[in-house]
C-alpha cells in the first residue's frame, strides 16, 4: 500500500478521460479501499453551514443536548453522548460524541427531532448534496467494475443514507489504554463520504497491518468502501480498517460523514462480474436491513 491516499479530480469523469478515471478510482478501491476526491460538486457552503451548526450545536450544554438523545437504532437519529457508542466493541468506548440523522426526506418535518430550523437546514443541505455526489461514485464505481453505470442506483434511494456530525474533544483526564476517538472498524454499508476539518486524527491500516494518517487536504472529500460493497464485489472491492486517535493535544476535532448505504430491502448478491471463470460467489446473498441494523446493535 502507497503511504497515501490517491487523489483523484473528478472534473475528469465529464470529458475523454473518464474512462481512464473510472478504472483508476477501480483501482484505488480495490488495492486501498480509501482515496479522496476533488471539485466533487458538492457546495463549499453547505460544508461550511454544516460544519459551523455542528460546532454550535456541540457547544451546548449536555443537558440541552439531551432533549435529542439517539434513542433507537431503528430510527437511527439523534444526539451520540461520548461513552455512548463503541465502533470496536473489543475495547473501550469512543472518546466523541455525535449527531445521526438518517432519511431526512421522511425526518425533516419532524421538528421535534431538529434542535433548531438552523441546524435542520445546514444539514439537510449538505446531506443532498452529499446524495448527489455519492450517485456519481456508484456509477463510477459501476462501470470500473464493467457493469451498467445504474447497476447500484436502485438500491441506495435514501432510506438508509445517513449524514453524522462528529466531534472529538480535547481530552485533559487521562485516556484508558485502548481508548480511541473512534475504535478501529470497517463501516457496513456500500460508500462513506468524508469532510475533516485541519485537526487530523484519521488512520486506515494498510496490507502490512501498519496505520497511515489521513492528513486532511482542504477542499477534499474521503471516499471509502464499505462492508456491504466488499460482499457485494466478491471481495474485489476492499473496506478497509480505520480509526480515529483521541485528541490529546489541546485542540478538537470535527468531522462530517455520509454513509450511502443501501435500503432495507436490497439483496445483496455478488454482482456476476466479480466472479471470475471457475470461481464461484464467496458469499450468498443478504438482506442490507439485517446487516446494517445488526452491526448498529453491536456498537451501541
Amino acid at each position: 500500500m502507497s503511504r497515501t491516499i490517491p487523489v483523484f479530480d473528478l472534473r475528469a469523469l465529464e470529458g475523454d478521460a473518464r474512462m481512464a478515471m473510472v478504472r483508476d478510482i477501480r483501482r484505488a478501491a480495490e488495492e486501498v479501499g480509501f482515496f479522496c476526491v476533488t471539485h466533487t460538486g458538492v457546495h463549499p457552503a453547505a460544508v461550511d453551514g454544516a460544519f459551523a451548526a455542528a460546532r454550535r450545536f456541540f457547544d451546548l450544554p449536555r443537558w440541552r443536548k439531551e432533549a435529542w438523545r439517539y434513542r433507537s437504532t431503528e430510527l437511527n437519529h439523534g444526539w451520540v453522548s461520548a461513552g455512548q457508542e463503541a465502533l470496536d466493541p473489543s475495547s473501550p468506548a469512543d472518546l466523541k460524541e455525535s449527531f445521526t440523522m438518517r432519511n431526512v426526506a421522511h425526518t425533516i418535518a419532524r421538528t421535534e427531532l431538529w434542535p433548531d430550523a438552523p441546524f435542520r437546514d445546514a444539514a439537510c443541505a449538505l446531506y443532498r448534496d452529499a446524495q448527489s455526489l455519492s450517485q456519481r461514485l456508484l456509477i463510477a464505481l459501476a462501470e470500473g467494475l464493467e457493469l451498467p453505470a445504474n447497476w447500484f442506483l436502485p438500491a441506495h434511494t435514501g432510506e438508509n443514507q445517513t449524514l453524522r456530525l462528529l466531534h472529538y474533544p480535547y481530552q485533559e483526564a487521562p485516556v484508558a489504554e485502548g481508548q480511541l476517538g473512534a475504535g478501529a472498524h470497517t463501516d457496513y454499508g456500500s460508500i462513506t463520504l468524508l469532510w475533516q476539518d485541519d485537526a487530523g486524527g484519521l488512520e486506515v491500516m494498510g496490507r502490512d497491518g501498519a496505520w497511515l494518517a489521513v492528513a486532511p487536504r482542504p477542499e477534499t472529500v474521503i471516499v471509502n468502501i464499505g462492508d456491504l460493497m466488499q460482499r457485494w464485489t466478491n471481495d474485489v472491492l476492499r473496506s478497509t480498517l480505520h480509526r480515529v486517535q483521541p485528541r490529546t493535544d489541546g485542540s478538537d476535532r470535527y468531522s462530517i460523514a455520509f454513509f450511502c448505504d443501501p435500503d432495507d430491502d436490497a439483496e445483496i448478491s455478488v454482482a456476476p462480474t466479480c466472479i471470475a471463470p471457475g470461481e464461484v460467489a464467496r458469499y450468498p446473498s443478504i438482506r442490507a436491513g439485517d446487516h446494517i441494523s445488526a452491526k448498529l446493535a453491536a456498537t451501541y
